[in-house]
């Protein structure tokens, strides 16, 4: 199982995170980027892959 973990000092709040993710993992609705709900990710790596300022790792667990 894997954990999003976002670096709010890195982070911009682009978005991209949550517009890339299939499995919704991420609430964009709120002022800041969050994890909404951390058992829906399966560690496919796309919002690694895609945050331009390099703020999301994912750990596993």
């Amino acid at each position: 199982m894997y954990i999003p973990v976002i670096n709010m000092k890195k982070c911009d709040n682009c978005k991209a995170c949550a517009y890339i993710c299939p499995k919704n993992v991420f609430d964009a609705d709120s002022e800041t980027i969050v994890v909404s709900d951390q058992t829906r990710c399966n560690g496919c790596q796309a919002c690694v892959a895609e945050c331009p300022q390099g703020a999301i790792r994912l750990d596993e667990y």
